[in-house]
């Protein structure tokens, strides 16, 4: 794996949207696009998918992306567990480890973890190693996750440690998912 920034952030366990409703018609009225924060938000967004972030781009993306989160949480309509962007994304992944599982996809994605479809059930806990192919890059995000919740047909897993821009890479793909539908 190559290393593509200096830092790297810890995870707390994600939770599921309380409602599980689509919260993006309310997103869109807040960040609307009259208001400069959508296209800037969106610029940044832009590259962060790129990996082209720059350092002093950095607090207005965080600050920007904290004010999104705020948005999410007061929508859901109860206190939100929630520490990381997360929305609804399908990107192909594969479970490189305990046992490998290919071509599955995601549900949810954001920078704190992400749910996968997936027919088994996995024991909770359970650290897996997952290889995330995102259309920005030509190599897959080679990631460690922990389960933090499995059922038949889907599991939530929350990573365990992310490179900085791996960790604005996914948080560029929500901010879009949410945003732009996509």
């Amino acid at each position: 794996m190559i290393a593509n920034a200096r830092t790297r952030t810890s995870s707390s366990m994600p939770g599921k949207i309380a409602d599980g409703s689509d919260i993006g018609d309310t997103l869109r009225a807040m960040f609307e696009p009259g208001d400069p924060r959508f296209g800037e938000i969106l610029d940044l967004a832009s590259l962060a998918t790129s990996g082209s972030l720059l350092d002093g781009q950095r607090p207005r993306w965080r600050q920007l992306v904290t004010q999104l989160l705020g948005s999410v949480q007061s929508e859901g309509g109860i206190a939100e567990r929630r520490h990381h962007l997360r929305a609804p994304a399908e990107l192909e992944v594969d479970i490189l480890a305990p046992d490998e599982m290919a071509s599955l996809a995601t549900s949810t994605v954001g920078s704190g973890g992400l749910s996968i479809r997936i027919a088994e059930v996995i024991p909770l806990g359970t650290p897996i190693d997952l290889s995330i192919k995102i259309p920005q890059r030509k190599i897959p995000l080679l990631v460690t996750a922990q389960v933090v919740w499995s059922r038949p047909g889907e599991l939530g897993a929350a990573f365990v440690d992310l490179f900085q821009n791996d960790r604005e890479l996914l948080e560029g793909i929500a901010v879009k998912a949410l945003l732009e539908g996509g």
